[in-house]
């Protein structure tokens, strides 16, 4: 994985040295470029609850490597030094540098020729290597907008309100029938990191749509929460739960049916990174 340094810190070998002199991918006059963000919430949040370290922050040069100095990287990318000024710290336990320069792997122009960068905003998702930082993903650099800064702060701040538990399976599912011919509750019981009570209610009723909710605690009653998507609540079931009930729970047609009327409920969780 590449590595970040603080401008401070760097030191380049002689081939990073002559390709500063000689291959800068600069921006002509004209608006500063916009880098491509990520295509769904589950990568965001993959990338958000990895990163220790997450800014906010303006290139203010892009530095295109010679192939050999870019070891395994794709036939289709290119390997840049880039420089960039902090615009804002988003999760930093530590000081981080006014100015920071990393390597970053891009995907190359048409024309195989790495895409300039100079002026863009981007959202940097980082780790410590000692006194340096390097991307914590491959795909760790992503063009900033308001919006998706506004996503990364709202996983961070529902992942550290200790309410959203992170799911590890099932442990259990029954299905109760109801007071009236056609109407039952399925409930399937979750297992969770730390041992938190999670269930998964499924309520059915004659001449109504089935109803998905999800209680947090010991006694299931009135107070089940829905799951709204693109919510980390929501990311933590749709990419973390079975598509269908483990062969350890006894399930009738029924109860199977119920859960599968939950997994299509979640819909997909849509990640692409590991």
């Amino acid at each position: 994985m590449p590595h970040l340094k603080t401008r401070k810190f760097v030191v380049l070998p002689a081939v990073a040295i002559l390709a500063l002199g000689s291959a800068g991918v600069a921006n002509a006059a004209g608006p500063p470029p916009t880098l491509p963000g990520l295509g769904g919430y589950a990568d965001l949040a993959v990338l958000t609850l990895a990163a220790p370290v997450i800014v906010h922050a303006r290139v203010t040069r892009a530095v295109a490597l010679p192939a050999s100095s870019a070891a395994g990287v794709g036939t289709r990318s290119i390997r840049v030094h880039v420089d960039a000024a902090l615009t804002d710290a988003i999760l930093a336990p530590d000081a981080v540098p006014a100015t920071i320069d990393y390597l970053a792997d891009v995907a190359a122009t048409g024309r195989g020729k790495a895409p300039a960068l100079k002026g863009a905003d981007v959202l940097l998702f980082l780790r410590r290597d000692g006194t340096q930082f390097q991307l914590s993903n491959a795909r760790g650099q992503l063009g900033w907008s308001a919006a998706t800064e506004a996503t990364v702060r709202k996983i961070l701040t529902e992942a550290r309100s200790g309410t959203v538990p992170v799911i590890t399976g099932i442990g259990n599912a029954f299905r109760v029938p109801g007071n009236v011919p056609g109407e039952a509750e399925s409930q399937f019981f979750l297992n969770t990191e730390g041992g938190k009570p999670v269930s998964l209610v499924v309520l059915t009723r004659p001449g109504e749509a089935q109803r998905l909710s999800l209680a947090l605690g010991d006694v299931i009653d009135d107070a089940a929460d829905s799951i709204p998507h693109d919510t980390l609540r929501w990311y933590r079931l749709a990419c973390f739960l079975p598509a269908m009930l483990p062969a350890t729970i006894e399930a009738d047609a029924e109860l199977t049916a119920d859960y599968a009327f939950v997994v299509k409920s979640l819909g997909p969780c849509g990640r692409t990174l590991p």
